[in-house]
């Protein structure tokens, strides 16, 4: 199963992690995988290379991770990467809804 943990901040998600794999199908032919990880990429690329933002991201492909993190940046940094963030989570949750069984969204305030 796919876990995605998103951490709010006075509104403001900050954090998001997915970990593991959906195990629907095997692997190059998961479409949940697929994705999720589609989703991940866009949304950190767009926050990197669009807006101009530099989080602290870490991946590791083997173990289906990856974790972007902007706690530290400032906070108008973070009000500018609202958009992309929500529209993360209402991605992720949208996979939820149709594959509840592979895919388990966690929300936190920190």
């Amino acid at each position: 199963m796919i876990t995605a943990r998103f951490k709010r901040k006075h509104d403001n998600i900050v954090f998001f992690k997915i970990s593991g794999h959906a195990g629907y199908a095997d692997p190059g032919f998961d479409i949940i995988c697929s994705s999720v990880s589609s989703i991940s990429y866009t949304i950190a690329n767009g926050i990197t290379e669009i807006l101009y933002i530099e989080p602290e991201i870490k991946v590791d492909e083997n173990q289906g991770l990856m974790s972007l993190d902007l706690s530290h940046n400032s906070l108008e940094e973070i009000e500018k990467s609202q958009v992309l963030m929500k529209t993360m989570l209402l991605g992720i949750k949208s996979l939820e809804q149709l594959y509840g069984d592979y895919i388990k969204v966690i929300e936190e305030e920190v």
